[in-house]
C-alpha cells in the first residue's frame, strides 16, 4: 500500500492528542530589510523553538555607479528553517539558520544625451544597446543572531518579536552586458570588462547582509 508524505503527515497529526500541540505552534508576520513575510514556529521545549518563515519584497530606485546612470531593482526572497535557543528560557533567544537565498538587484542603464561613459570612453547608446547590470548573491548561506520575543517560550496568545543578525553570503557577483553593435568589439569589451571589475570591487565587501526584523506573533 502506497502513502504519500501527506497523508501520512495527517495521520500522525490525527492521533496525537490536541493536549501536546496546545501552546507550541505559533504563527507571525514580520518585515524587515530582507521584505515582508510571515513564519510558523514550535516550542520543543522551554529552551528551543525552530521556525520555518519566508520573505518577499520588491523596490526599484536610480542610482550612479562608475559615471553610468541605472534603473535599478531590488528583488528580495529568502526561505529559512531557524532553531532558536533560549539559554534563561525565557524572551531572549540566540539563533542560528539556514537561508535559500533567492535576492538579487538588476540594473538597467539610462544614457545620457544619447551617449554612456564607460571605463572613461564614449560611447552612443545606439552602438551600445541596452546596457544591463546584474548583482547575485550565493543560493544557499548561514545566518546568525539574537533576538527577543514577548512570548518567550511558555506564553501565549499575541506577543512582538524582534531579531537583529547577519546572512553570510560571500562576496556577490556582478555582471554587465550589452546588445548593441559593439557587442563583439574588441576596445568595447575591454572597457565594458574594465567596468564590470569596478562594479565588482564596489559591492565585494558586501559579504554579510545585515537582518533586522520586527514582526506580531501569535502562539495558540
Amino acid at each position: 500500500m502506497n502513502i504519500s508524505m501527506r497523508q501520512l503527515a495527517v495521520a500522525v497529526l490525527l492521533t496525537c492528542p490536541i493536549s501536546a500541540f496546545a501552546g507550541n505552534w505559533g504563527l507571525d508576520v514580520h518585515a524587515g530589510t530582507l521584505g515582508g513575510g510571515m513564519q510558523a514556529s514550535y516550542v520543543i521545549n522551554p529552551y528551543l523553538s525552530t521556525r520555518l518563515l519566508f520573505n518577499r519584497y520588491n523596490y526599484d530606485y536610480t542610482g550612479t555607479k562608475e559615471q553610468i546612470n541605472y534603473d535599478f531593482t531590488l528583488h528580495l526572497e529568502s526561505y529559512a528553517a531557524m532553531l532558536d535557543w533560549h539559554p534563561f528560557a525565557g524572551i531572549f533567544r540566540v539563533s542560528a539558520g539556514y537561508f535559500s537565498n533567492k535576492n538579487e538587484l538588476d540594473a538597467l542603464g539610462q544614457p545620457q544625451n544619447g551617449n554612456y561613459i564607460i571605463n572613461g570612453t564614449t560611447y552612443s547608446a545606439s552602438q551600445v544597446g541596452t546596457l544591463t547590470g546584474a548583482i547575485s548573491f550565493r543560493s544557499y548561506v548561514p545566518y546568525l543572531g539574537i533576538g527577543w520575543s514577548t512570548l518567550g517560550t511558555s506564553s501565549t496568545g499575541l506577543g512582538f518579536e524582534f531579531d537583529l543578525g547577519a546572512l553570510f553570503q560571500g562576496s556577490p557577483s556582478a555582471k554587465l552586458s550589452a546588445s548593441g553593435s559593439l557587442a563583439n568589439n574588441p576596445q568595447f569589451q575591454s572597457d565594458l570588462a574594465q567596468e564590470q571589475d569596478q562594479l565588482q570591487n564596489d559591492v565585494n565587501f558586501f559579504k554579510a547582509y545585515p537582518v533586522v526584523t520586527i514582526g506580531l506573533s501569535f502562539r495558540f
